[in-house]
């Protein structure tokens, strides 16, 4: 791949990086959380646990998969500076721009993507 798109890619990975930052820190988690003066979360009214308690679990399963996200983010950063970015892991082939584009932490092309998810 040639160096100008290994920028684009890289600075492509590093936004995706910013954005997950920001959702996790701008994050549903705190906001789901009503706090008493002593520091204790509780519900103003008894109907409202359970949509607290859903409310704080979906925003565990999105923070749980936006930090996976990061470590493939993470993986990427590290392929573009070893040399193997936008190489398919299993056929060794190069992965198409457009793929990398949608999805800059792929380690599979399009073809070995659609083999894994019919086995």
């Amino acid at each position: 791949m040639e160096q100008l798109d290994i920028e684009y890619f890289k600075n492509l990975i590093l936004e995706k990086q910013q954005e997950i930052f920001e959702e996790l820190n701008m994050g549903d988690l705190k906001e789901s959380l009503r706090e008493e003066p002593g520091g204790k979360a509780y519900s103003f009214h008894m109907a409202d646990v359970g949509s607290d308690s859903n409310e704080r679990e979906k925003s565990f399963l999105v923070a749980s998969i936006e930090g996976d996200i990061l470590t493939e983010l993470n993986e990427a950063l590290e392929q573009i500076e070893n040399g193997t970015y936008g190489i398919c892991a299993i056929c060794s082939e190069p992965i198409h721009p457009n793929r990398l584009e949608a999805i800059p932490y792929t380690k599979l092309c399009l073809e070995c993507k659609s083999k894994e998810e019919r086995i």
